[in-house]
């Protein structure tokens, strides 16, 4: 039985209507993320829920694909949201490749229907087609080449954004602060794209009062030099156990504390504002950054590392009462006298660490440490390095390389200013997804860029071609080939060139492609024209694997009444 794609009623598809229903969904999504793909696209104009505002105008494959949902022909939609959930995985874990691996599914898809439409078998395609796409894979890791330098990094900047301004801004900041550097992507206040660096780490956790900012050079800004700082993520409710701290850092000579703790109570707070002699000794009182426990425990032990303090848990049954605060002293101590004291405040004082410099302001706090012993800190960080290479989670691992960019100390801020909000907020979210890409490319290496990557894959796969072959390795290979110049056909077509000229790359040395700028052929890595290695060769597996388990699909089964959702 077939069920028609409009009707409400639970059924049954089966071929060859089901391989033509996920093929309308397919071609839908992919007509509609083509046009994106290159360095002159175009954009996709997406209306809003509400009367009154005006449409998104997007030109990110992922972000495309992911406006789509429940088509009115249900086979359709079935297609549709199998590579929707391929583009989108993509678009997450790589911020870009999404437009050349969904015109590279197409390819495959369309083109092993009609092997599959003349008898081919299915399985035994798919199979060959891994094959394949190993064989590729393996030329595009012999292509990789590192990237270095300001001028390259600016250039595949360009590449990603397509905005030339952003891109050397992005280049330089990259250059500085490496793979693993912090860069926090604000709302500008001009017209202007400005951006400046920070010394040491910082966290973004404010001042719990704005009156503790009082009295810097700065408004809104308080610096401390040399200060003392106690780690926690108690909740400080009782004034009367700062006390100790605050007599013993001072007959140490302290001459401020930076506070950190999850809660500070109105009582606390009032009192580290009553403070008189600000000049003698500060105190400034900062909330523990993280949003869950185990995010909190993560930034106290890096700030431990770097300042040398030793933190006081709430899960440990830690307290300033019982940790901090001096037992009675009993008879024979009094007379001992001063000796006692100074023993026991150096005792209590191996739980303070120490930094150069401190700075707080209203939303974050940051520390420039002056440790001169590393060893702890190198062991630590490699540490973190390890867990990242084993990380499987996205947001764990997105989580540990924040931690490994404070501990290396390389920070910088870029300010993106527009004269219209929407423009301003469109540049900052393509700003956050090239440095994406950049951290990316660092480790990974580079390729050329504009489809010549994926074309050069040819040469490997037409070595492999064997008279032996059975109709199904023979169809793959020509399926692949196919599908590997689809890129550099869109970018041509959306630039506004013949896709003919692709043919005249024939005679060219490997490596050369089409500027579509100039529509000249120039060696694209010479001509600044690059790719990401790891984002080309994911969405070139993504696209190849996804399609031909699409290829596989026999028969579709429809719900009475489906579960409504727009999560990918």
């Amino acid at each position: 039985m077939t069920a028609k794609s409009s009707s409400p009623q639970e059924g049954l598809v089966f071929q060859p209507d089901a391989s033509l229903s996920l093929q309308r969904g397919i071609n839908l999504i992919v007509d509609a993320v083509r046009p994106t793909l290159g360095p002159i696209p175009r954009t996709v104009a997406v209306s809003q829920a509400l009367d009154n505002k005006p449409p998104d105008l997007l030109d990110k494959g992922g972000l495309i694909a992911r406006r789509i949902s429940d088509l009115p022909d249900r086979d359709a939609d079935m297609g549709a949201m199998l590579l929707r959930q391929m583009l989108w995985q993509l678009y997450e874990d790589c911020g870009d490749g999404t437009a050349t691996a969904a015109v590279i599914f197409q390819s495959v898809y369309n083109e092993g229907l009609k092997y599959i439409a003349a008898g081919g078998n299915a399985m035994r395609l798919r199979q060959c087609l891994d094959e394949c796409l190993a064989i590729a894979l393996d030329s595009l890791e012999e292509m990789k080449t590192p990237v270095a330098g300001r001028e390259q990094l600016a250039q595949l900047a360009e590449c990603i954004c397509h905005d030339r301004e952003l891109a050397e801004k992005l280049g330089e900041i990259f250059d500085f602060i490496g793979e693993h550097g912090q860069l926090d992507v604000r709302r500008g206040h001009t017209r202007m794209i400005e951006h400046d660096y920070m010394k040491g780490m910082y966290w973004k956790r404010g001042a719990v009062s704005r009156a503790m900012l009082r009295g810097g050079k700065e408004p809104d800004r308080i610096v401390m030099n040399d200060a003392a700082i106690l780690l926690s993520d108690l909740d400080i409710d009782d004034p009367e156990e700062l006390l100790p701290v605050i007599s013993m850092l001072m007959r140490a000579g302290a001459k401020a504390l930076l506070l950190v703790g999850d809660k500070f109570s109105e009582t606390v707070i009032n009192f580290i504002l009553n403070n008189k002699q600000p000049d003698k000794f500060r105190i400034v009182a900062v909330k523990t950054p993280g949003g869950t426990d185990d995010q909190r425990r993560a930034h106290l032990s890096d700030m431990a590392v770097i300042t040398g303090a030793i933190p006081l848990f709430k899960a440990a049954g830690d307290t300033l009462a019982t940790t901090l605060t001096p037992p009675p002293v009993p008879p024979r101590s009094i007379r001992e006298g001063s000796a006692t004291t100074s023993r026991r405040d150096a005792e209590r004082a191996t739980y303070f660490g120490q930094a150069k410099q401190v700075w707080v302001e209203r939303t974050m706090f940051g520390l420039v440490s002056d440790r001169e012993d590393q060893d702890e800190l190198t062991e630590h960080l490699a540490d973190l390095l390890e867990l990242v290479e084993y990380a499987t989670d996205k947001d764990a691992e997105a989580f540990l390389r924040e931690r490994i960019g404070k501990i290396l100390g390389g920070v910088a801020i870029l300010r993106i200013g527009d004269a219209l909000p929407a423009r301003m907020d469109s540049r900052i979210a393509i700003a956050k997804e090239t440095a994406k890409s950049l951290r990316r490319a660092l480790p990974d290496g580079i390729l050329p860029g504009g489809g010549v990557a994926l074309l050069a894959c040819r040469d490997a796969l037409e070595e492999t071609l064997d008279s032996d072959d059975d109709s199904a390795a023979r169809a793959a290979r020509r399926i692949l080939l196919r599908a590997l110049e689809e890129p550099l056909r869109a970018i041509c077509y959306n630039g506004g060139l013949d896709t003919a000229k692709v043919a005249e790359l024939g005679g060219m040395p490997r490596g050369h492609g089409i500027d579509i700028r100039s529509g000249a052929l120039v060696d694209v890595m010479d001509a600044g024209i690059i790719d990401v290695a790891s984002v080309l060769e994911a969405a070139l597996r993504g696209g190849v694997s996804s399609a031909a388990l699409a290829l596989t699909i026999d028969v579709l089964l429809h719900h009475k009444q489906p579960q409504s959702t727009y999560t990918p």
